[in-house]
């Protein structure tokens, strides 16, 4: 009896280990529900607005395609390195249409929505919202998924930078070193004094009513 009760946390912990795996193994009823033949196209539609319900154009929204398994060896859900993507760009209404082949191996969705920058080492998109969309493509094409950005403070300052230029020396500027760290303006009596922070590179460009004037080196600032 003492030998039974000393295995009973081990016989308890092995039962919740084993209705954890089932949790995870058994098909949900989206899963079952799904009967896309391979490469099939699906489609992921819908909108993204703001906070207040406005619609976002031209931002980037794109479908990240992956692969979750339970893994034994660190008893949790692991998600595969092999990720695919596909985009589309929200019109003037805010709306997208993304079309995936169909893949059985892939059984994770997830929805990205950005706005893409230039940088100095290529074009990125900062991401702005995300959203697991999974249970939605599963269920049925299309799946319609209403996106919202709940913070659209970077969206709005990076657009105003974009409007503010002007000359020549300012997109060739934009063009080799991509989206300021920070921009400081400065208005005098007879012109604006524009100045353009890049703290990894560790330069500023000075440029006067939009003409560059100078270029200042300072040490390099990481991890900013």
């Amino acid at each position: 009896m003492k030998s039974l009760h000393r295995r009973a946390p081990v016989l308890a912990a092995l039962a919740g280990l084993l209705c954890l795996l089932a949790a995870f193994l058994t098909p949900t009823p989206a899963n079952a529900a799904a009967r896309y033949d391979q490469g099939q196209r699906i489609q992921v539609t819908g909108i993204v607005t703001d906070a207040q319900g406005q619609p976002l154009q031209g931002l980037r929204v794109v479908l990240e395609v992956s692969r979750t398994y339970f893994s034994m060896r660190n008893l949790r859900r692991t998600a595969d390195p092999d990720v695919r993507r596909v985009s589309a760009t929200t019109d003037a209404s805010g709306n997208f249409v993304i079309e995936w082949p169909w893949d059985n191996y892939f059984n994770h969705f997830e929805l990205v929505a950005g706005v893409p920058v230039h940088t100095r080492a290529g074009d990125t998109v900062q991401e702005l919202a995300r959203q697991e969309v999974t249970r939605r493509v599963e269920a049925g094409s299309p799946a319609v998924v209403a996106v919202t950005i709940d913070n659209r403070q970077f969206l709005d300052a990076f657009r105003q930078f974009l409007a503010s230029i002007k000359t020549e020396d300012q997109r060739k500027v934009y063009q080799e070193m991509g989206k300021p760290d920070r921009v400081r303006n400065v208005q005098y009596p007879s012109y604006l004094e524009s100045s353009w922070w890049y703290f990894e590179a560790g330069r500023v460009y000075r440029f006067r009513d939009g003409h560059l004037e100078q270029v200042t080196p300072f040490d390099p600032v990481h991890g900013l």
